[in-house]
């Protein structure tokens, strides 16, 4: 585990010579795994995913980002935090008028048969129907972050991709999350001490920055706003490759000891998870619940046909008791991070009577970001960490949770829960494992 200096001040050199070290260990780690370093052009390769690379990176973050702190000092490093909503949104105004799509991002031939890889500025401009002032102020900003790049082009001044901007173009999840965050979140985010003045002590879907902005739940939001509903449903398939959840999944539980059994993904919305689950393990049959008929039917074209009814859909409010009776497993993946204590003492609370006429040895598998407690990884990944659980605090009034807080709230839902494992990767996803251990030992 990377070494975390969270009381001993760095000075300026001794922070040069760590930086200096990580970069020749992860210059070397490119160079052993055969593989390209990284550059700001669009060809370059992505970064390796892996535990080695994560540490390695995670350490030098923490070690370069606070030698930006002190040569910069306090003035200029909080004046560039405090400014940072405007380069949010220079890049929500990309993201809705698709200048990432208005920028070739492989080689054409143009006009006169030359090759072209840019795109001037009134071009972008027309394509995106707007002026083309703001669209080159919008693009300067975004270029500063290595987000286009501007280059000379027979005297004119013209645009073209990044390794940054071309991920907007090529990845559509990750644009769907990219618009999903820039529009609703960036608008629910900017109520969020008005939301606190409004309701100091109290903190749900209702009291929410997003419920005060648009004057509805995320889920009553998404039903009615159907485009926005799809693409939020796009967003969660993106997060969930990011965060390598279903990595998580596949690796954090036997499910091949489960054999020809039935896993029931409560709150499942487009059910994408047991989808890549049931790929993985061919011989589990999986059932998909949400309230919204919306999710449930993002998915459902490709699913049935490719899986052979091996995975079926349910609408099903989680609050209710559980109607399935027959699972090996039950499956709550990322539901409980987005209610507070009280309902989601509710929800675990709902699934007991089913679990109670189920196999002893059925287990309870909770799929949720776990908080780290104080002081025990880098600041760089606790950052990320604390950015996701205010994404929940603005979006459903809610909160992500410590191992130890999801032990409370097992304890209190039933006292015959107990969590007996629990698995939890770098980006902090974990994999907690609850059964009524009275009834196993019985």
């Amino acid at each position: 585990m990377p070494s975390i200096n969270t009381t001993n001040q760095s000075s300026i050199r001794s922070l040069a010579n760590q930086i200096s070290e990580l970069s020749t260990q992860i210059s070397t780690y490119f160079h052993t795994s055969s593989q390209p370093e990284p550059d700001f052009t669009i060809s370059s390769a992505d970064v390796p995913n892996t535990p080695e690379y994560d540490a390695l990176r995670a350490e030098l973050n923490d070690a370069a980002l606070d030698l930006l702190r002190l040569i910069n000092g306090p003035l200029a490093t909080l004046r560039t935090l405090i400014l940072s909503h405007h380069d949010l949104a220079a890049l929500q105004v990309a993201l809705e008028r698709r200048f990432f799509d208005h920028v070739p991002f492989v080689c054409g031939a143009g006009l006169g048969g030359r090759e072209r890889h840019h795109e001037a500025c009134n071009g972008i401009a027309e394509r995106a129907g707007m002026d083309e002032d703001r669209t080159g102020r919008v693009l300067r900003l975004l270029a500063t972050q290595h987000i286009f790049e501007e280059v000379e082009d027979c005297g004119k001044a013209k645009f073209q991709h990044t390794a940054s901007s071309a991920l907007f173009a090529r990845d559509v999840g990750f644009n769907a999350m990219a618009q999903m965050q820039m529009d609703d979140m960036f608008k629910a985010a900017s109520e969020t001490a008005a939301l606190i003045k409004r309701s100091p002590h109290k903190s749900n879907m209702i009291d929410s920055p997003f419920y005060l902005r648009f004057g509805a739940s995320v889920y009553e939001y998404y039903e009615e706003n159907p485009r926005k509903g799809k693409r939020f449903a796009a967003a969660m398939r993106s997060w969930s490759r990011l965060d390598h959840q279903v990595v998580e999944l596949r690796d954090g539980y036997p499910w091949k000891s489960l054999k020809n059994g039935k896993v029931v993904d409560i709150g499942g919305g487009s059910g994408h998870i047991s989808i890549r689950l049931a790929r993985q393990f061919p011989s589990l049959h999986f059932v998909v619940q949400d309230i919204s008929q919306h999710q449930l039917s993002q998915d459902q074209g490709v699913a049935i046909e490719d899986l052979q009814g091996r995975l079926t859909f349910q609408q099903h409010n989680f609050f209710d008791p559980e109607p399935v009776h027959d699972a090996n497993a039950f499956l709550l993946r990322q539901c409980l991070h987005n209610y507070n204590d009280s309902d989601c003492i509710k929800i675990l609370r709902a699934v007991v009577p089913a679990l109670e006429k189920c196999n002893p040895r059925t287990p309870l598998l909770i799929n949720e970001i776990i908080m780290p407690e104080s002081g025990t990884t880098t600041r760089f990944e606790e950052h990320y960490l604390r950015q996701v659980d205010m994404t929940m605090l603005v979006a459903f009034g809610s909160k992500q949770r410590t191992e130890r807080e999801f032990k409370a709230l097992f304890e209190e839902a039933d006292e015959r829960f107990t969590l007996v494992n629990t698995n939890i990767n770098k980006l902090g996803v974990g994999l907690l494992e609850v059964l009524d251990t009275k009834r196993t030992v019985a």
